[in-house]
């Protein structure tokens, strides 16, 4: 496994992992469990990048945790879905060659996502975006504002299940629809978001 290190974003005080997807190899890394799902992948590009998204996930529980092996670490999922470890949180992501994961213990709110920056189709603008939040379609912002709904989403173990107009990054963060339903009912905690143009050529977002 290629290590790209540990980065310690402390806006949102989380410890994250950044891997590239190609040339892993699961050797003694996975669960059981996670052995057997990882066999039943059919198609190869799903099969390393959710590899490469658990061993980076892995590598930040094992940093907490001196000596343990990697496949000590079962990652599964919270009742809403959210990859978790023990009762720890996780956000993992991955996009175009590269996976990462985000890790902040004790929190109970956390996603993470990684987006390559690239041209959109029209309509890719008109509908995930509100006019005060991109005027202008350009593709950066809109791939670092898209990062942040997505975490955000991610962070209520909603995912895409919610439109992504419910939340509105311009000015302050705000909620409605589907996603202030399920704040509201995680008891509205305080959080913060953080951005960051990495690696090259793509913005990863981090909500915590």
């Amino acid at each position: 496994m290629r290590d790209e290190g540990i980065e310690e974003w402390a806006e949102t005080g989380t410890r994250i992992k950044f891997i590239r997807v190609d040339g892993l190899e699961a050797g003694d890394s996975l669960s059981p469990a996670e052995a057997l799902r990882y066999s039943a992948f059919r198609m190869e590009k799903r099969r390393s990048e959710w590899l490469a998204g658990r061993l980076a996930a892995k590598t930040l529980l094992a940093g907490t945790a001196e000596g343990k092996s990697l496949s000590s670490f079962e990652i599964t999922n919270d009742s809403l879905g959210r990859p978790s470890c023990g009762g720890a949180l996780l956000s993992i992501s991955h996009s175009n060659g590269w996976a990462m994961a985000a890790m902040k213990p004790g929190s109970a709110f956390l996603g993470a996502d990684l987006e390559k920056i690239e041209e959109r189709h029209p309509a890719w603008y008109r509908d995930y975006f509100h006019a005060s939040e991109l005027p202008n379609p350009d593709p950066s912002e809109a791939t670092r504002i898209w990062a942040i709904k997505e975490a955000l989403l991610k962070a209520l173990g909603l995912g895409l299940a919610a439109d992504p107009l419910d939340i509105r990054t311009d000015e302050k963060i705000r909620f409605g629809g589907k996603a202030l339903e399920r704040y509201v009912s995680l008891g509205s905690p305080v959080f913060s978001v953080e951005t960051r143009r990495f690696p090259e050529g793509f913005w990863t977002g981090v909500a915590a």
